[in-house]
């Protein structure tokens, strides 16, 4: 059976899965020969409000055709992901953490946010030697007591870590999927922060800063789920 959980990765919850274990057969057949495809390896931090730093990671994402896998570090004690999964099509990402042997999943398709602002500029700093844009999106999340907020950074080099953009079509949670539809490429930097009602003060913040980039044919088996995980 799958379980329900509530976390504070923005105003959603981890509902209960209905799934199929191999998902990653039910994506598109056509395959864009000019699509990133291997390994992008991050250095993730995340931070709670009063500054802790609550996660320090490595995290090593595989890419292809539309279909991505996270994996992360068991070490930390806390609460922590070691599999993010996101498969093309789909509007769910799922989870797996240190803590428990149950998949989790998370619906992309949230309604409750409004997109407050969204614009591109150039950026003089260069990421792997690469020319860099900078992709800010304002997101608010009306609540019944109060609204919060979230201020996203997206950078990325135009061309470089190419991605078809329908692949994320339906990755409405935080306005991916527009900031996809720009970008036309993965990040090289990513920065999200979560405010209170009054967009000042921090509830929650996190960072990825790419590492590496390896381009090379990713074994199908690393999308498929490992049944032996669920419960």
């Amino acid at each position: 059976m799958f379980k329900k959980i509530l976390i504070l990765f923005s105003p959603t919850i981890f509902c209960i899965l209905s799934y199929s274990c191999n998902p990653a057969k039910s994506s598109k057949n056509k395959v864009d020969k000019n699509e990133f495809e291997g390994v992008i390896t991050y250095h993730e931090i995340e931070k709670a409000s009063n500054g802790i730093i609550n996660t320090d990671d490595t995290v090593q994402l595989f890419y292809a055709n539309g279909n991505y896998v996270g994996v992360h570090s068991r070490t930390s004690p806390k609460f922590h992901v070691v599999k993010d999964y996101y498969f093309a099509d789909k509007t769910l990402r799922l989870f797996l953490f240190n803590t428990s042997d149950t998949l989790h999943h998370l619906d992309l398709n949230f309604p409750l946010q409004k997109l407050e602002g969204f614009k591109v500029k150039k950026l003089n700093d260069q990421v792997l030697s690469k020319k860099c844009e900078d992709i800010e999106v304002n997101i608010s999340y009306p609540g019944k007591d109060s609204t919060t907020y979230t201020d996203i950074n997206f950078v990325f080099s135009r061309g470089y870590l190419k991605v078809d953009k329908q692949h994320f079509a339906n990755w409405n949670l935080g306005f991916f999927n527009k900031t996809i539809n720009e970008s036309g490429a993965f990040y090289l930097k990513f920065k999200t922060v979560h405010f209170d009602s009054s967009h000042k003060n921090i509830l929650s913040s996190k960072t990825y800063d790419v590492i590496s980039v390896k381009e090379e044919a990713v074994d199908p088996k690393m999308f498929e789920i490992d049944t032996t995980m669920i419960k």
